[in-house]
């Protein structure tokens, strides 16, 4: 099978650290899962836009196996991009700048500008797949925005695309308004032959409700996984070493991970640990709150300021390297994660993955995730979270039994199944 797969995601991440989330881990895992596939013959491209397809091909050049495979967006729009700023780096490493290298300095800058700002255009109008190789390719794989239009003109070529979730647009008060137009212009992409994997049952449920026109035999439930980066650590040096370098307390603690925003309720563990260490005068426990700071993060932080008495005590890390994160979970005495609605649920299974206690939400597709090894309660259910906190901080014998039920529900998911899965909905597509 000839499969083209858009890692436009990647190129964006590579540009700015900031949007490595769980997406990102998404396509970039399924991306290592296809070049390894002996069925799968591979290619790449990048079609959100001429400066994520440059930052794109940074991000092949750090790694050789996928670099190997063919790329199939013109060389020459990612010249022209580089030119522009090779020239623009020149100008700027002179000390002494000219009048008329400001003029030049100042065009190429609103000449770049201009190009970001009109991407959507250029995708139509510069088209950024080759298109005598679009003739062979059999599947299109977008497995984030939507499907362009020049390959939705091959009538011949299969085209899939994944849905994460449609919170944006079944919940829009959690999100800014251009986050509800992106996934609208995805779902707007699909023609009536299109295939869809969803990361749950519970997307799937949600698209089919939505979109009542789509056949739910071509929505295909493709289950996501945890990075091997995630791991058990019994190396108490390296937890020390971690907790140190983010400045945690050297006491046990509760985690949340998570982009800090409202739709994460994390301004709900923070009055739930605040009432939890309060009412039972418990003095060595802390929160610690990991993840970037997302829409609306004030809110989170004027929270925090009403607990000044627990400043010490509630740690929020910020961003936390990746290779600092299985040490980070597994030092913690509980995982918790009370967030109001989400597409899968990657934390949880991360911190399963580690062994963690976990504690999350009833809803959405967290009970497909956590299933019976956590504990689940609503996410305004105050009285349900303090007392499940409670309950793993007061008995070791309740740790032990979660973590290995933790560990023992997050060998039910894996890449190689979420990558089988995919290309078994390539080849229905195309006999389809």
């Amino acid at each position: 099978m000839k499969i083209l797969y858009d890692i436009s995601v990647l190129g964006i991440g590579q540009s700015n650290a900031r949007y490595k989330t769980g997406i990102f881990r998404v396509v970039e895992n399924l991306a290592n899962g296809l070049e390894k596939a002996q069925e799968v013959e591979l290619s790449l491209c990048s079609t959100f836009s001429l400066e994520y397809a440059n930052a794109t091909v940074d991000y092949l050049n750090e790694r050789p196996c996928l670099a190997s495979k063919p790329f199939l967006t013109p060389r020459w729009q990612q010249d022209s991009m580089n030119k522009v700023n090779s020239l623009m780096h020149r100008i700027n490493q002179k000390q002494k700048i000219s009048f008329s290298a400001r003029v030049i300095r100042r065009s190429l800058f609103f000449f770049s500008n201009s190009i970001n700002r009109s991407s959507k255009i250029l995708i139509d109008e510069k088209k950024l797949v080759h298109e005598k190789k679009l003739a062979d390719i059999d599947v299109f794989h977008s497995p984030f925005h939507a499907i362009p239009e020049q390959i939705r003109s091959f009538n011949n070529l299969k085209t899939i695309l994944t849905v994460y979730d449609l919170i944006p647009l079944l919940y829009p008060q959690f999100f800014q308004y251009n986050e509800a137009e992106l996934v609208k212009s995805a779902l707007d992409s699909l023609r009536a032959d299109s295939w869809v994997t969803c990361i749950s049952q519970a997307t799937k449920n949600d698209l089919c409700n939505y979109l009542d026109k789509l056949d739910p035999e071509r929505v295909v439930v493709t289950h996501l996984a945890a990075s091997e980066l995630f791991y058990p650590c019994h190396d108490r040096r390296q937890i020390l070493s971690v907790k140190q370098k983010y400045k945690i307390p050297d006491a046990p603690y509760i985690l949340s991970l998570s982009t800090l925003e409202p739709r994460k309720n994390i301004d709900q563990t923070i009055r739930c640990f605040a009432k939890l260490v309060e009412q039972e005068n418990i003095q060595d426990l802390c929160l610690v709150l990991v993840g970037n700071k997302g829409w609306k993060h004030d809110a989170l932080f004027k929270e925090l300021s009403k607990f000044s008495n627990l400043k010490d005590r509630i740690i929020v890390t910020g961003y936390v390297d990746d290779l600092d994160l299985a040490g980070l979970y597994s030092g913690a005495m509980a995982f918790v994660y009370p967030s109001f609605y989400e597409g899968f649920g990657l934390p949880p299974l991360e911190a399963m993955q580690c062994g963690v206690p976990v504690i999350t939400s009833n809803t959405s597709s967290l009970p497909e995730v956590v299933e019976k090894a956590g504990i689940m309660v609503s996410p305004t259910d105050t009285d349900g979270l303090c007392q499940s906190m409670l309950n793993i901080y007061l008995s070791s014998v309740l740790r032990e039994e979660m973590s290995f039920k933790s560990i023992e529900q997050a060998k039910k998911f894996s890449w190689q199944n979420c990558t089988n899965r995919t290309i078994s909905t390539y080849k229905n597509a195309m006999h389809s």
